[in-house]
């Protein structure tokens, strides 16, 4: 959802030098959602409003990003602004669940539980191709630090660990993307898996 880049960096685009270095004070010091951490001061103060609307992306993704910047602009009373993005990330969540129902029906079970979950010790100990799954999951899903993370362990099924401990903070969308890059790459796998 590239749209949800652009419409951050078009609310900021629309502050004032003041309301823009207030903007990444009140950022900076963000109550954010758990397992969210705060962009580093020192690259916070730096940024210009295109670094910081790709920051904004990388750090939160674009659904939570849409939201946290809105929270704070409106904090700041710079309602026009939030409301309208407020609104595309609420009818971006939408299209995403519709479009995640449509292309992964069997993704998530009865009980709520997604294939990628439910497989997890399979898909740990079977995966034989990771590296395009994690080139397709960096910038929407995994940030720099992730993907760098992850690529530097030793063996696929230690990298595979490692993606699962930054799982904890995906929601269904991202999960979605991880079983589609996946399914491309390891489809037999993936089919076997869909099949018990």
């Amino acid at each position: 959802m590239a749209r949800g880049r652009e419409l951050i960096l078009k609310a900021l685009e629309n502050l004032k030098e003041d309301e823009f270095k207030t903007f990444k004070y009140k950022l900076q010091n963000w109550q954010l959602r758990k397992g969210f951490t705060p962009i580093p001061r020192g690259k916070l103060s730096s940024m210009d409003r295109v670094d910081l609307s790709d920051k904004i992306v990388c750090c939160y993704l674009e659904g939570y990003g849409m939201e946290l910047t809105a929270e704070v602009l409106l904090n700041m009373g710079i309602r026009e602004e939030a409301v309208a993005l407020q609104e595309a990330a609420r009818s971006a969540s939408n299209g995403n669940a519709a479009q995640s129902t449509q292309h992964s029906a069997s993704a998530s079970t009865a009980s709520g539980e997604h294939f990628v979950d439910r497989h997890r010790v399979n898909l740990i100990n079977r995966v034989t191709v990771l590296d395009p799954v994690l080139d397709e999951l960096f910038g929407n899903v995994l940030i720099a630090e992730q993907y760098d993370t992850i690529r530097a362990e030793t063996t696929i099924q230690k990298q595979m660990r490692k993606l699962y401990t930054f799982m904890r903070n995906w929601d269904n969308a991202c999960k979605d993307m991880f079983l589609e890059a996946l399914r491309k790459n390891n489809p037999f796998l993936v089919e076997e898996l869909e099949k018990s």
